[in-house]
């Protein structure tokens, strides 16, 4: 049940079959519907998730428009880093964008990890790399450089999520990128 985070956590550190167990047995499974939430704006993120199927889409509302924060695919782990870190109600909601399951580790259970050995520090990377992940690559790019390396590194989000998504999360207008796809192509 549980193989593609214990894949995914091998790829962030060569943990133990103990060492794992520790984990999977902490961790907890939350199906969600189409539309369902994850996480509200106003809400304190209670832990790291792992999106194991679905798709997820992490917004802002601001003056009746949603900004899209983060998308998110299978393998892909989520958290709000601000509101996790800060223990502060959360400023984006994390929404399924598709019926999705997803995997969970609590606070709690990172701090009884973390008690047990300081192996578990290592999962503090989690936060890390979604912190400086695509999204914190993305920003300092031309316009250009964003679409190209979002095709490159994640095009699976372009079969997924509708272009107004992608826009909003490459932080241009939907017209723009219909004019950067055109003069790519």
């Amino acid at each position: 049940m549980f193989a593609s985070i214990t894949k995914s956590l091998l790829q962030l550190h060569p943990f133990s079959a103990h060492e794992l167990d520790l984990i999977t047995v902490r961790v907890d499974t939350t199906p969600l519907k189409k539309g369902e939430f994850l996480l509200k704006a106003g809400q304190i993120c209670g832990g790291v998730h792992f999106l194991d199927r679905g798709s997820l889409v992490q917004y802002r509302q601001q003056d009746d428009t949603d900004t899209i924060d983060g998308l998110y695919l299978p393998g892909d782990w989520v958290i709000d880093n601000l509101s996790f870190v800060s223990r502060k109600p959360a400023l984006a909601s994390i929404a399924a964008f598709e019926d999705s399951m997803v995997f969970g580790l609590g606070v709690r259970a990172i701090h009884e990890l973390i008690g047990i050995s300081p192996v578990f520090f290592v999962l503090g990377k989690l936060l890390e790399h979604n912190f400086i992940g695509v999204e914190g690559k993305l920003s300092t790019k031309s316009i250009d450089e964003r679409y190209l390396e979002l095709l490159a590194n994640r095009p699976l989000l372009f079969q997924v999520f509708p272009l107004k998504h992608i826009a909003s999360y490459l932080q241009i207008t939907p017209e723009t990128l219909s004019r950067v796809r055109s003069r790519i192509k």
